[in-house]
C-alpha cells in the first residue's frame, strides 16, 4: 500500500484526530511545541525538527497518555517585518510610517497567517500529528494578554526597570538588538593610531582604536594604574606610551624615538586633555585620564584606551564610576545627530573615512592599520550592529541568574553536555533590554506621564476601552488616568519577540484569563530544539518562568543538531546545495526521510548524505520483504507449541521491545530504532525466516507449520507497532494489509510479555548463529556450496536443544558435541547425489516460474547427462513437487546446469 492510499485512509476515518483524543481523561503530558517564524515554506532543518518531535509524541501517544500536541507559531517581531519592507518596497521607519503603521501591521499579520497555513499542511503531509486546526499564535489577543501578565509581575517584583546602557543598535531595523540575537563574523576596519595633546604641555597621549566614528564621544582615556608609561621624544613629537609597548609602537610608526621618562600609571590620573576634534558636542567637556586595572592590557594597542562611554559596555562602566560624560551623538539609524558640526547628518561607518582624513590633515593621526576582528552583527538582516547609549527597559536577569544556575542542574538534558552548555550560557548573562522600537509585535504595556508616574497593565481589564486589536496603533490610542490628573501615554515601543516565545508555557493556553488546561498541564514535561535555542528560546523561557512561577518551566529537553549539506557545509540558496523535503519524498518516500533522520543520533548534526538516504532504502526493502514473505506464504495462526527457534524469536522479539521502550522513556529514540533495524535485518530476515522457510512451504504439511504462522506473525505485529511512531505510513499499509486493525496508531504500545522472555535460551542461540557463520567460513574455504549436504558438524558450547537447528542451517547429517568446532567436507555418491538433486531442483523451480506455473502445479522432470541421476531423481522429485522424474530427455522449457565439471541437461512440462 503506497502512502497515497495511506492518506486517503487517514482522512476517510478522521485518524489523526481520534489519536490525537484516543487518550482524553487518562495522565496529561505537557509536550511544548517551540515556535518557528511563520515566514516561508519548510526546509529541512524544520521538518527534521517536527519529525523528531513527532516520533516522540506518537510514543508517548501509544504509551497512554494525553498528551497535548498543540503546535505553535512565532508571528511577531522583525523576521516578519524585515520581509515586508523587502516585499512592499520599504526602506525603513519612515517608509513605514508614511504607509501606515496600520496598514502595515495588517500586512505583517496577513503575512503570517498565509505562511503558518502553508507551513502546517506541510508538517502534515509529512505525517506530523499534531492539532493542526488550533495552534498558538502569538498575535492573537489571548497571548498578548498572557505576555502582558508575566510583564506585569516583573514589574510588581521589582525585576523592571528603566534605563540607559550602551545597547547593540541595528541601524537597518533601528532597534535595540538583545545579547541572544548577535552573530559575528569576521570583517575588516580601518584601526587609527591617534594622539591627543595635554592641556598646558606640549605633550600627548597615543591611543589606539578600530572604531573612528566613536572619536566624536570620546571624553576619557583609560590607563592601567601598576603599569609604566614612557616619554618618549618622536618624529611626531613627545608622545606617552606603555613603556613595553613602546619599541613595537615606532616599529609601527616608523620613527626612532629617545626615550625622556617613565613614571607609573597611577600618576596620570586626572591629566586633562583637548579633543582632537573641534565639534560642538565637546563644549564644556573636561576630557581626562581615569584608572581601569580590568579593561587594559598590553596585548594590542599602545597601553592607553580610547573611552567614549556611550558606545561600549567596558567604556560605560569606567565612565559610570569615574564620572565621565556619557555622550552619544548617534541616532537609532546609525547617523550623527545635530551636534557634531561637519558629520552631522553622516552614516557613521561612511564618517570613519572623512574622520580620518580630517585627524591626518590636523597632524592628529599618526597611523592606520586593516585590522580583522570579529563584528556583531544583526541576527535578521546581517547588517554591522553599533554601540550607542539609549533609555531601554530591562529585566534585573542578573538578580535571577544564580536560582537559574541551581534550578538548570536538576533538568534531565538529552545530551548532557548540552545543559552543560546552557549553564555556561547563564553564567554570563546580563541584564536583558526588553524594549524594541518597532511596529509588528507585542506593545509594551507601560503608560507613562509627564509627572514621572508609571503604570503598568497585566491585562485588558485594566483598560478604559478594550480595541478589537491590541497591536500598534489602535493600542496607542487608549490614555489612563494619572493620579496628577493628567493623561498617561503608552510607552511606543514593543516587547523583544522572544519575551513571546518565552511565555508560551501560559500565553498559549490563555492563561490567565482561562485556568484551564493549564492547571491541569503545568510544568512543560517536554521540549525539544536546536542548538541555537541555549541563547534563544530555553533561555527566554527559563527567564519569564522564573519571573512569572519562580522556577525553570520545562522538566525534560532534548537538543538536536542542524542539518547541513554534504561537507557539512550550511544549506543555502547562493550556495545551490539546498535538499529540500519533497526532493526527497518524490524520490524514495515520507518514511523514508523520517527514518534518516531518526535512525541517527540527532544530537550531532547532519551531513546530509544521498548514499545514507539509499541505505535507509535497502533497509525498507529488507523490512518489507519479511511482511510481504508473510502474506504469500503465511497466515494468522495461535501460539501453542512453539519449537526452540520459535521460542528463540519470541524471546528475541519482548527483549526488542523492552530495550526500546527504555530507550524511548529517555530520549534515546535512535537508539530504539538501531535495536529495532538490527532485529529486523539480521534475526528476523537473515535468520528466523531462513529458518522456518521450508515450515511454511504450501506443500509443506508438518504438524509445526502452525507454529511458524503464529511465530511470524507475533514478531511482525510487535516489529510493527514499535516502528510505527517512525514510520506511520509503512506501519499503517502494513497494519491493514495483515493485521486488519482500523489503524495501528490508535493502538497500544506493545507491552512485555515476561512468559516468553529466555535470556539463556538468546544466549544459546547467539552461540549457534556464531557457529553457523564459521561451518559457512569452512564451506567457502572447501569450496563446498551450503546447498550441498555435508556428513558432520562438531560443535562446542551449544545447547543439544538447538542441534537440529545447526543441522538444518548448517546442511548436516548430524550435529555432535565436541571441544572445537569441526566440519566434515569430505563428500560421498550418496551426499554427491543429494547435492545433484539440490541443484537440479533449484533449476526446475526456476523452470516452473519461467513456465508460469504455481507450487502446487505438478510438472514431469527430466534429466540427463550425470551417472548419480538416478539416485538424485528421486529426491527432486520430492523436493519439486513432480508427478514424475525420468533419467531421459526431453520437457517443453529446458536448460542446463555444471555439476562436478559435468554438464546436466533439464527439461520440465506441466502434467
Amino acid at each position: 500500500m503506497d502512502e497515497s492510499e495511506v492518506i486517503r485512509h487517514w482522512a476517510d476515518n478522521n485518524t489523526r484526530r481520534k489519536a490525537l483524543e484516543k487518550n482524553s481523561g487518562k495522565e496529561k503530558y505537557y509536550f511544548l511545541d517551540g515556535p518557528p517564524y511563520a515566514t516561508g515554506a519548510i526546509h529541512m532543518g524544520t521538518a527534521f525538527n517536527k519529525i523528531l518531535k513527532d516520533y516522540y509524541l506518537r510514543f508517548l501517544r501509544m504509551k497512554g497518555l494525553d498528551v497535548w500536541s498543540q503546535p505553535g507559531y512565532d508571528t511577531h517581531g522583525l523576521p516578519i517585518e524585515v520581509k515586508l519592507e523587502k516585499q512592499l518596497g520599504l526602506r525603513g521607519k519612515e517608509d513605514i510610517e508614511k504607509m501606515g503603521v496600520d496598514k502595515f501591521n495588517a500586512a505583517c499579520k496577513k503575512f503570517a497567517e498565509d505562511h503558518l497555513a502553508l507551513m502546517s499542511t506541510q508538517f502534515d503531509d509529512l505525517g506530523v500529528w499534531m492539532d493542526w486546526e488550533d495552534p498558538y499564535i502569538t498575535y492573537k489577543n489571548s497571548y498578548i494578554e498572557g505576555a502582558w501578565h508575566t510583564f506585569k509581575i516583573a514589574f510588581d517584583k521589582g525585576m523592571l526597570y528603566k534605563g540607559e546602557y550602551p545597547l547593540h543598535v541595528c541601524p537597518s531595523c533601528e532597534t535595540v538588538v538583545a545579547y541572544n540575537e548577535i552573530e559575528y563574523e569576521k570583517k575588516k576596519d580601518t584601526s587609527v593610531y591617534v594622539k591627543f595633546k595635554l592641556k598646558g604641555k606640549d605633550e600627548f597621549l597615543l591611543i589606539w582604536t578600530t572604531t573612528p566614528w566613536t572619536l566624536p564621544a570620546n571624553t576619557g582615556v583609560m590607563a592601567h594604574p601598576k603599569f609604566e608609561y614612557a616619554l618618549a621624544e618622536t618624529m611626531a613629537g613627545k608622545l606617552w606610551v606603555a613603556k613595553e609597548l613602546l619599541p613595537r609602537v615606532m616599529e609601527k610608526l616608523e620613527s626612532g624615538y629617545t626615550l625622556v621618562k617613565t613614571i607609573k600609571g597611577k600618576e596620570m590620573e586626572g591629566w586633562e586633555y583637548d579633543h582632537p576634534m573641534g565639534i560642538p558636542l565637546q563644549k564644556g567637556v573636561d576630557n581626562r585620564v581615569v584608572m581601569s586595572q580590568r579593561y587594559v592590557h598590553l596585548e594590542e594597542g599602545t597601553g592607553m584606551v580610547h573611552t567614549a562611554p556611550g558606545h561600549g559596555e567596558e567604556d560605560w562602566r569606567v565612565g559610570k564610576e569615574k564620572g565621565l560624560p556619557i555622550l552619544c551623538p548617534v541616532l537609532p539609524n546609525g547617523h550623527y545627530d545635530g551636534t557634531v558640526g561637519k558629520y552631522s547628518g553622516m552614516f557613521v561607518k561612511d564618517a570613519d573615512s572623512v574622520i580620518i582624513t580630517d585627524l591626518k590633515a590636523s597632524g592628529h593621526l599618526l597611523l592606520t592599520e586593516e585590522f580583522e576582528h570579529d563584528y556583531p552583527m544583526c541576527w535578521r538582516c546581517s547588517s554591522p550592529l553599533l554601540f550607542l547609549n539609549m533609555p531601554q527597559w530591562f529585566f534585573k536577569v542578573s538578580d535571577m541568574k544564580e536560582d537559574l544556575i541551581k534550578q538548570n542542574s536538576k533538568v534531565p538534558w538529552v545530551p548532557p553536555w548540552a545543559g552543560k552548555r546552557f549553564h555556561n550560557w547563564l553564567e554570563s548573562l546580563g541584564d536583558w533590554p526588553i524594549s524594541r522600537q518597532r511596529y509588528w509585535g507585542i506593545p509594551l504595556p507601560i503608560w507613562e506621564c509627564g509627572c514621572g508616574e508609571v503604570k503598568v497593565i497585566g491585562s485588558t481589564d485594566e483598560l478604559p476601552t478594550v480595541p478589537d486589536d491590541l497591536h500598534r496603533p489602535f493600542i496607542d490610542s487608549i490614555k489612563l488616568k494619572c493620579k496628577c490628573g493628567k493623561e498617561m501615554s503608552r510607552v511606543p515601543d514593543v516587547l523583544d519577540v522572544w519575551f513571546d516565545a518565552g511565555t508560551a508555557p501560559w500565553a498559549s493556553l490563555g492563561y490567565p484569563r482561562e485556568k484551564e488546561p493549564f492547571e491541569s498541564l503545568w510544568p512543560v514535561k517536554f521540549v525539544l530544539e536546536g542548538p541555537d535555542q541555549t541563547r534563544g528560546w530555553w533561555n527566554s523561557l527559563a527567564i519569564c518562568g522564573y519571573i512569572t512561577f519562580g522556577r525553570i518551566p520545562f522538566d525534560n529537553i532534548l537538543q538536536h543538531g542542524l542539518v547541513l549539506s554534504e561537507g557539512g557545509v550550511k544549506m543555502s540558496k547562493s550556495r545551490g546545495n539546498v535538499v529540500s523535503p519533497e526532493e526527497v519524498i518524490e524520490k524514495y518516500s515520507r518514511d523514508t526521510l523520517r527514518y534518516y533522520f531518526l535512525e541517527s543520533d540527532p544530537s550531532a548534526d547532519f551531513d546530509w548524505a544521498w548514499d545514507k538516504v539509499n541505505d535507509v532504502h535497502r533497509f525498507f526493502t529488507i523490512l518489507q520483504n519479511s511482511f510481504k514473505f508473510f502474506t504469500l506464504y503465511c497466515k494468522k495462526a495461535e501460539i501453542k507449541s512453539p519449537s526452540p527457534g520459535d521460542r528463540w524469536l519470541l524471546s528475541r522479539v519482548n527483549s526488542v521491545v523492552k530495550e526500546a521502550t527504555e530507550y524511548n522513556e529517555r530520549f534515546l529514540g535512535y537508539k530504539a530504532m538501531g535495536v529495532v533495524s538490527d532485529f529486523v535485518m539480521n534475526d528476523l530476515s537473515r535468520f528466523y525466516i531462513k529458518l522456518i522457510r521450508g515450515r511454511t512451504w504450501p506443500t509443506y504439511d508438518g504438524s509445526d507449520k502452525q507454529e511458524a504462522f503464529a511465530t511470524l506473525y507475533y514478531a511482525l505485529d510487535r516489529v510493527n507497532h514499535v516502528l510505527a511512531p517512525a514510520l506511520p505510513f509503512l506501519s499503517e499499509g502494513f497494519n491493514l494489509e495483515i493485521f486488519g486493525d482500523e489503524s495501528v496508531h490508535l493502538a497500544g504500545w506493545p507491552a512485555v510479555e515476561d512468559k516468553y522472555v529466555d535470556a539463556a535460551l538468546e544466549e544459546e542461540m547467539a552461540k549457534a548463529r556464531d557457529a553457523i557463520e564459521k561451518a559457512a567460513t569452512l564451506r567457502q574455504e572447501a569450496g563446498v556450496k551450503l546447498r550441498w549436504p555435508l556428513k558432520k558438524l562438531t560443535v562446542p558450547g551449544v545447547s543439544k536443544e538447538l542441534f537440529p537447528i545447526l543441522k538444518s542451517q548448517c546442511n548436516v547429517k548430524e550435529v555432535v558435541a565436541g571441544k572445537e568446532l569441526k566440519l566434515d567436507t569430505e563428500m560421498d555418491d550418496s551426499l554427491l547425489a543429494e547435492a545433484l538433486a539440490s541443484d537440479v531442483a533449484r533449476q526446475a523451480q526456476s523452470m516452473r516460474k519461467k513456465m508460469g506455473l504455481k507450487v502446487e502445479d505438478k510438472i514431469a522432470l527430466f534429466a540427463s547427462g550425470h551417472d548419480l541421476l538416478e539416485k538424485a531423481l528421486p529426491i527432486v522429485q520430492k523436493k519439486v513437487n513432480a508427478s514424475e522424474a525420468s533419467v531421459s530427455g526431453g520437457g517443453d522449457e529446458k536448460a542446463s546446469i555444471k555439476f562436478k565439471e559435468a554438464t546436466v541437461s533439464i527439461g520440465v512440462s506441466k502434467a
